[in-house]
């Protein structure tokens, strides 16, 4: 997989902006990730091994190792800066956190030492052009223990064209509302998280028209991701979750003794 431009990524100040107003700002952050963990106790899954790619500030994670008690959790990502706010985050759990710095592209799979049961991702995958999205779905069914399960919290497109332009202005309104929500305390994360959002406007509501390229918002359609993970073998394979322009898909490896 070809490695992408990732200096927009790379700042102290970007990560905790993201780390404090992703939440509030993202429609839908919370649910598709409770959803998740909701799924995840009522599948019953025990010594819960988690990965997950493009890990952030580690929200998905603390989540994780508070409702799992047992649990352990590789952090995946290429952001020092973004590892250093996880790190800070989760640093009561350190005995339970792995951190491994790559990209999608890297080798990352040399330093996992006990295969997860579970590989996650927030809304990351959607940087990668569309060839490279599938190569990685297919290293994370390689890289699963048999009966894991693999999701994907994601940017993606829906049934109409039309109806993804209406899901991108959502968000755009969304994030505007919420700034008369806020205390005083809170505006300078706000307008560092707007002014890195701006970016996003620009690149997928003002210039739609433009030719993506790899490290862009690649927004591809739930329903051809669906049909990707059912290709590379994963079964139960669904959209367990959606909210505007945010789907939640999944697929489970089934072990090929039954």
């Amino acid at each position: 997989m070809e490695q992408m431009n990732k200096d927009r990524f790379h700042s102290k100040n970007m990560a905790n902006a993201y780390n404090k107003m992703c939440q509030l700002l993202v429609p839908g952050y919370d649910l598709m990730q409770d959803t998740l963990i909701e799924f995840l106790k009522f599948n019953n899954l025990r010594d819960l091994i988690l990965l997950d790619l493009g890990a952030g500030s580690g929200i998905l994670i603390e989540k994780v190792l508070k409702e799992f008690p047992d649990s352990s959790c590789y952090y995946l990502d290429f952001s020092d800066d973004f590892m250093s706010v996880a790190k800070e985050k989760l640093h009561k759990y350190e005995d339970r956190v792995t951190y491994i710095k790559s990209d999608f592209c890297g080798s990352w799979e040399l330093e996992i030492t006990k295969k997860p049961n579970v590989i996650t991702s927030t809304s990351a995958i959607h940087h990668l052009s569309n060839e490279n999205k599938k190569k990685l779905y297919g290293k994370c069914y390689t890289a699963l223990e048999d009966d894991g399960w693999f999701f994907n919290i994601d940017e993606m497109k829906t049934l109409s064209e039309e109806a993804h332009l209406k899901n991108l202005h959502y968000w755009v309104y969304h994030a505007q509302k919420q700034k008369d929500t806020l205390s005083s305390d809170s505006l300078d994360a706000y307008n560092g998280w707007m002014e890195k959002f701006d970016n996003w406007k620009k690149r997928n509501v003002d210039n739609i028209h433009l030719p993506k390229k790899e490290g862009d918002d690649i927004h591809e359609s739930f329903l051809v991701q669906l049909d990707w993970l059912n290709e590379i073998g994963f079964q139960e394979t669904d959209i367990f979750c959606k909210y505007f322009l945010w789907g939640m898909i999944a697929g489970k490896k089934v072990s090929k003794d039954l």
